[in-house]
């Protein structure tokens, strides 16, 4: 895996591309809600903070309470049980480490064939600690709820000497990768995760869905291209828009900026969960629409 070099990314303002792309794209959308999905870093949490200082933003957190209390809220997250948990207790459901490991109606559950593969996680892990070491590089490691490391993250967003930085970790990236490693790249983002197999959000969010036995009136909020699984099996998808995102790469049907979600959702529970397209937070995602365009 190359990891890429940070770039800026794409102005999100009222004339994004592509507008005027195809004229019934104008009409208003309203779609009743029924399930409430979220992604956690980027989506509802800073990811410009230490991993010890994340927590959701008091305004969006009071607004995710006051939903939980008549529709079901779940979290579909990188992060692992024992990290998202106690910052989500809003939330009815979650899926960790990317559909790794969950915990639904009680129960905890774990995807099949990552257990064997362990051993070349803690491989992967040690080498990792000997390379990164002394460049500011932080390596979270992600367990399960019987404490085995299942995954892990390496993260240079605070290193000193960004470049070097990078490299060292695209070599860890490189070995995971040979050891039979599935290694994820978040677009311009400082950080990838390491994990012992694929893994696929959207998946994950179907796996969730048969054990909420919900069928339909979902939406589903992230901000990275690794959601576009699950903003394709949702019936409502909305991406989150900061300075890192890739407007471009969103498979996502309308956008909302980070800093307007507690809005949004505060909207949301106003309208009696009743999504509608012409919230005044809410574009479209012309990005999304030009590309379709362009495939017809």
């Amino acid at each position: 895996m190359k990891v890429a070099k940070q770039v800026p990314s794409l102005d999100f303002h009222d004339d994004l591309p592509v507008r005027q792309a195809n004229s019934n794209n104008n009409v208003t959308a309203r779609i009743p809600v029924k399930l409430l999905v979220l992604d956690y870093d980027g989506t509802i949490s800073s990811l410009n903070v230490a991993r010890t200082k994340s927590r959701v933003p008091e305004k969006t957190r009071v607004m995710l309470q006051r939903i939980g209390r008549f529709i079901p809220i779940a979290i579909v997250t990188t992060k692992d049980l024992s990290f998202v948990m106690p910052r989500t207790s809003f939330a009815h459901a979650w899926s960790a480490v990317s559909g790794l490991e969950a915990k639904i109606n009680g129960k905890i559950l774990r995807k099949k064939g990552y257990l064997c593969r362990l051993k070349r996680v803690s491989l992967a892990l040690e080498y990792a600690r000997s390379r990164l070491t002394g460049y500011g590089i932080e390596i979270e490691e992600k367990r399960d709820m019987n404490c085995r490391t299942i995954a892990f993250c390496v993260d240079w967003r605070w290193a000193q000497g960004t470049e070097k930085a990078m490299n060292e970790a695209n070599k860890v990236a490189v070995y995971c990768e040979e050891l039979g490693l599935k290694v994820v790249g978040y677009g311009r983002q400082p950080f990838f995760d390491v994990y012992p197999l694929p893994v696929d959000k959207g998946g994950a969010l179907e796996e969730m869905l048969k054990e909420l036995k919900s069928k339909n009136g979902v939406l589903y909020m992230g901000d990275t291209e690794a959601d576009n699984p699950a903003f394709e099996r949702s019936d409502v998808s909305v991406g989150v828009v900061h300075k890192e995102t890739c407007v471009e790469k969103l498979a996502c049907d309308y956008l909302v900026k980070f800093e307007d979600v507690s809005s949004f959702l505060g909207r949301l529970l106003a309208n009696h969960f009743l999504f509608d397209s012409s919230f005044p937070m809410i574009r479209r995602n012309f990005e999304k629409v030009r590309r379709q365009c362009t495939r017809e």
